[in-house]
């Protein structure tokens, strides 16, 4: 480094010293090392110049044990060569399936993918990867760092960019036989016979209040405009309506933190029966209270039909975060005030309280069809009356050790 800073007054000395001795070679040789560094100075300052990093994901989701294919392609679009450079671009630990070199960022969860090479003249090297999703999450590969120079070493040159790249990892899916429900009738919906439910998202009209109406039927501006309370016409719809609700608490309390292990068992179920209710023409949503993560609000996929819903209750169920914002009891009460009658209610949990058995109950009473997949390891001590209770927990166990004993090296 003082080399590189004081190099023309070095070479600018021997020069002189060159000169006052009458000595030829040590002239030439100061003038050599003088061109030899406004070379370097020059490369050094136009060795990045045109110089660009891609991460290249064709599919930037998948589902928890499969691979994701990723392409890195570091090019050189200028006349001047590149002598060396190295690439450290930050990516999960213990996703990468090839043989690499890899170094510690000083980041929990993230190691550097370390690429060294050189490039020609407009050349483009491409390093292709795989990788392996061992855990449901949302993860970021990048941004990456980028250290060169010049041809003689002089000068050292680091480049760090901004642009990272997402990829979601979801929660593994089973179908409802392989969890041991019922593959007809799970929820205990109806079959063979259409069911009309009013739809609160269309309104085809309004009418006079009639004693028993729902506060949230009421159109208020309307009443406000006739001096008479009016209540809001929905449309029919024939279309079923599921709620998955995820209770991310799999302690007790939540002072006492969570498990991962039940956690993501909670996960992976919830994930297959939204699958599963998407698959058979429900329309889906999702609440949970746990949060996206850097935020502080509970999760909420509202219900709905659109093509990519199932993908969205999946990024959701994906990237969840076990701190809660609020109990799921509070949340389920809230939500039951959006509920078209006969809607299906779906809570996955470990854990059982009063409250949260009393919300299923009112819930339940309202003329909503609810069921509880547990993941707790015995029986909940609450009474849930008609409610239909599944205990889960050792068939996902099974189903873990089927997975961690295919997915094994031969």
């Amino acid at each position: 480094m003082w080399l590189s800073q004081n190099w023309f007054w070095l070479t600018t000395g021997l020069v002189i010293v060159g000169i006052a001795l009458g000595n030829g070679p040590v002239i030439g040789l100061a003038v050599f090392l003088m061109a030899a560094g406004f070379v370097a100075r020059f490369w050094a300052r136009h060795v990045m110049d045109g110089v660009s990093y891609q991460r290249i994901i064709p599919e930037n989701r998948a589902f928890q044990g499969e691979k994701l294919s990723l392409t890195l392609r570091l090019i050189n679009d200028k006349l001047l060569p590149i002598p060396w450079i190295e690439v450290r671009d930050p990516l999960p630990e213990g996703v990468l399936i090839d043989e690499a070199r890899t170094a510690n960022t000083g980041s929990p969860g993230y190691v550097y993918l370390v690429r060294s090479t050189h490039l020609s003249w407009y050349e483009r090297i491409n390093w292709p990867l795989t990788l392996e999703t061992p855990q449901r999450g949302y993860y970021r590969i990048g941004p990456v760092r980028m250290n060169t120079g010049d041809i003689f070493g002089f000068n050292a040159v680091e480049s760090d960019e901004e642009h990272w790249d997402p990829f979601i990892v979801y929660p593994r899916v089973y179908t409802l036989p392989e969890l041991g429900l019922p593959a007809e009738r799970p929820f205990g919906e109806l079959k063979g016979r259409q069911r009309i439910f009013e739809d609160p998202s269309r309104i085809s009209g309004l009418r006079e209040y009639r004693p028993g109406d729902p506060m949230r039927r009421i159109d208020w501006k309307a009443s406000a405009r006739l001096q008479a309370l009016q209540s809001k016409v929905y449309e029919p719809s024939a279309t079923m309506h599921l709620l998955v609700a995820v209770n991310v608490h799999t302690m007790t309390s939540s002072w006492q933190g969570f498990q991962p292990e039940t956690l993501e068992r909670v996960l992976s179920a919830a994930a297959s029966v939204a699958n599963h209710g998407f698959d058979t023409g429900y329309a889906i949503g999702l609440v949970a209270n746990g949060s996206y993560p850097e935020s502080d609000r509970p999760m909420r996929v509202p219900v709905g039909r659109r093509s990519d819903q199932l993908m969205r209750v999946l990024e959701a169920l994906a990237v969840i975060h076990p701190l809660t914002m609020a109990s799921l009891e509070t949340i389920i009460d809230r939500e039951a005030q959006r509920f078209p009658f006969g809607a299906t209610l779906v809570c996955v949990t470990s854990q059982m309280n009063d409250a949260l058995a009393a919300s299923l109950l009112r819930v339940s009473e309202a003329g909503h069809t609810v069921t509880v997949l547990s993941l707790a390891d015995g029986e909940f001590a609450q009474h849930l009356g008609r409610i239909r209770v599944y205990n889960l927990s050792t068939v996902m166990k099974a189903l873990e050790a089927r997975d961690k004993t295919v997915g094994a090296p031969q």
